[in-house]
């Protein structure tokens, strides 16, 4: 799960060589075998690249030797996402599947490139939605736009599936059962009864929806019938089920209806600062706010900047002055000039500030970045 606080960490763990690879990825199909050959590419000129950093011998083998493993690894090349980011130094190895393309790229200097996580923390991040239902239990992983079903095909979907693999199972959940077809279904079944076999179904499918979902650390929205999600909430184990949820019967809404209803709490309760600050640029023409890529940089360095927006996929190459206070642009990057929409990211976390990634077509003020200012 990429968090503001794995952010942090990669921006904290400083090395004289700091190695950032991505890639886009694909689930399936022939491109999908294009990838792990495409990966061995990028890790070749990650290592052209290092040896201008660091020329002692076996030094960029070293460095990449945890990388090249995955080169070995096909269970992992047939789990991918969209996108991968690889990050490496000599104190760190991290890898990130993430739900949206990346560009092709290496970057190599003494900090990674932050920016191709940024857009798990806004727009672009994944969650999942769990239809708590007792006919047809469902588990969907979504992004704003796009929403795949996930259940584990192992569970039953629902209580009669459930009571017909392992009627003898129920007996356990109450003594006096006549056998828990009979107790779930027929006349001489009472309230209390069915809801223990309701227990007694969310807490066996509870395990592998668990399993499942723990593979992508997502925050889980339960959708149902209050009765249904108080029931689930007391056997489940996965820690980032939200407190919020949709009080909807499952059973009437499609994948696409329950993702949208996902997606608005969301918003609501993860991306409410974001939106009240895009309002602010929107309304605001005063001295608060700027498009211009220079003054956010030096505001940023200064403490300055509250929230800042960047275009997605854009890259602006170049050094900032700290004699002169200014940013220096460059057409053919060297060996001193950085990506200066990375660096402004980095620059923004130390001091407080917060960043998101947006498409184009969604950036405030008609421009590459963006930012409201603190005063």
């Amino acid at each position: 799960m990429v968090s503001e606080k794995t952010i942090q960490e990669l921006i904290e763990k400083k090395s004289d060589v700091s190695v950032t690879i991505t890639l886009p990825t694909h689930k399936k199909g022939e491109e999908s075998k294009q990838d792990p050959i495409r990966f061995k590419n990028l890790l070749s000129e990650a290592s052209e690249k290092i040896k201008e950093y660091n020329s002692k011998n076996g030094f960029a083998d070293s460095l990449l030797k945890q990388a090249r493993q995955l080169l070995d690894k096909p269970l992992f090349w047939s789990h991918l996402d969209k996108g991968l980011a690889v990050y490496v130094s000599e104190n760190r190895f991290d890898v990130y599947k993430l739900p949206y393309e990346v560009e092709e790229q290496v970057f190599v200097n003494n900090h990674f490139m932050i920016t191709p996580l940024l857009p798990m923390t806004s727009m672009d991040g994944s969650f999942s939605v769990l239809a708590v239902s007792r006919q047809n239990i469902r588990l969907l992983r979504c992004t704003r736009n796009e929403v795949q079903d996930i259940t584990p095909s192992e569970i039953p979907l629902s209580i009669e599936d459930y009571i017909e693999i392992d009627p003898e199972k129920q007996l356990n959940f109450h003594s006096g059962s006549r056998g828990q077809k009979a107790v779930y279904f027929g006349h001489g079944a009472n309230e209390e009864d069915k809801l223990i076999v309701v227990e007694g179904f969310y807490r066996e499918i509870e395990k592998e929806i668990t399993r499942v979902i723990k593979q992508y650390d997502d925050p889980l929205i339960l959708t149902g019938l209050t009765e249904n999600i108080g029931i689930y909430k007391k056997v489940n184990s996965y820690n980032r089920v939200l407190d919020e949820v949709v009080k909807r019967n499952p059973d009437e809404l499609t994948d696409k209806e329950l993702k949208d209803k996902g997606w608005e709490i969301i918003q609501t309760f993860f991306l409410g600062d974001m939106y009240k600050s895009l309002e602010n640029l929107k309304k605001s023409t005063n001295d608060k706010v700027s498009n211009n890529l220079g003054e956010i940089v030096e505001a940023t360095v200064m403490g300055k900047s509250q929230t800042i927006f960047i275009s997605k996929g854009e890259k602006k190459w170049g050094f900032y002055d700290e004699v002169n206070h200014t940013v220096q642009y460059s057409n053919n990057p060297n060996g001193k000039d950085v990506e200066l929409l990375n660096w402004l990211s980095i620059t923004a976390f130390k001091t407080g500030s917060k960043v998101y990634i947006l498409p184009k077509e969604e950036m405030p003020i008609r421009s590459t970045v963006a930012a409201e200012y603190r005063f």
